[in-house]
């Protein structure tokens, strides 16, 4: 019998595969263009001169979002293919290390005001809202007469 007649379990199968190391490069590299477009989102909001305020606009806090949570997906998935491969080295372990500490550090630095903020409920018209009526004639702002 050779070598190459056994069956394979499926996780000994998955091992001997090249995409975890792949995919953990591809992770690294969606995360790091991630986070560039969350500096530069940030940047675009904050970097002003000669005494202008900084405007948030929506579309800062809808790239916030997205970026952000490309970021977060894209480390974690990053992560978890290191921890899959049975070759993993030191540097990818100290690489993998610094993507999260970074990367997380980014993602808390360059957050835009609004982006994770609920919005304020709106005013709940229950009738009793009308302006007091001092006038005891005929008032078009006085309810009744």
């Amino acid at each position: 019998m050779l070598a190459s007649d056994r069956r394979l379990s499926a996780r000994s199968r998955l091992a001997h595969l090249p995409w975890f190391a792949f995919t953990t490069a591809l992770a690294s590299l969606v995360a790091a263009y991630a986070l560039g477009s969350l500096a530069m989102n940030w940047l675009d909001v904050y970097l002003v001169f000669f005494g202008e305020q900084p405007e948030v606009e929506p579309a800062n806090i809808v790239a916030y979002r997205v970026w952000g949570a490309i970021a977060l997906v894209a480390i974690a998935s990053g992560v978890v293919a290191h921890l899959l491969n049975r070759r993993r080295r030191v540097l990818g372990t100290v690489w993998q290390t610094l993507m999260v500490v970074v990367g997380t550090a980014l993602v808390l630095v360059c957050y835009i005001p609004g982006a994770v903020d609920l919005p304020d409920p709106e005013p709940v018209e229950d009738g009793y809202s009308a302006p007091p009526c001092y006038s005891g004639g005929d008032n078009d702002e006085c309810v009744g007469g």
